[in-house]
């Protein structure tokens, strides 16, 4: 009897370590590689220029598809407001290269094509595939440069958890280009 309570227990021990080791795996499926971006206007529009769309490409390294539940900027300078939001895809040349740069100055038609990243986990970027974050940026009064950084990502981990990371990126935006290099001064 004490022989198959200690199997049982050590079974069940094993179980739990494997179960553990899955809830707990800290390699990130999704990978972007360090960027930082600040565009400004032609010099004809800078006395009119507020806001500007920004974006850059992700990809889901796993095996498997993974659905997005947050996305946002943790932190704001000089900017009165930035809405992040995802699009399946990326144009065939950031496919094909997996550009390590930023695009400034998004179209409208390109923002309105992504959508915001909903809580309930609608927005999914399949095994090996890519997707576009655009961040579009307003001007905070008086300001002459702004940027969002460091993109907090969550996704559903193992066994329903919630994971999350930190996309080490910033877009930004300034009246001209003086103002974009002493943004990062």
């Amino acid at each position: 009897m004490g022989r198959a309570a200690l199997g049982v227990s050590t079974a069940l021990a094993v179980v739990g370590a494997i179960g553990l080791g899955v809830a707990t795996n800290t390699s990130e499926p999704i990978q972007v590689p360090s960027i930082g971006v600040c565009g400004s206007p032609p010099d004809s529009a800078a006395a009119h220029f507020r806001s500007m769309a920004a974006s850059f490409v992700i990809k889901n390294t796993s095996g498997s598809p993974v659905t997005i539940r947050g996305l946002r900027a943790t932190m704001l300078v000089g900017l009165a407001s930035a809405r992040v939001t995802i699009k399946a895809g990326a144009d065939a040349d950031e496919i094909r290269h997996y550009r390590l740069e930023a695009t400034v100055a998004v179209s409208s038609s390109e923002v309105a094509k992504s959508s915001p990243v909903a809580p309930d986990g609608s927005t999914t970027i399949a095994a090996h595939s890519f997707a576009t974050v655009i961040t579009s940026m307003t001007l905070a009064d008086g300001a002459m440069a702004g940027r969002a950084t460091d993109f907090q990502l969550a996704t559903t981990g193992a066994l329903g958890t919630i994971r999350t990371q930190t996309i080490p990126a910033s877009v930004g935006l300034g009246v001209d280009g003086a103002a974009c290099t002493a943004l990062d001064q």
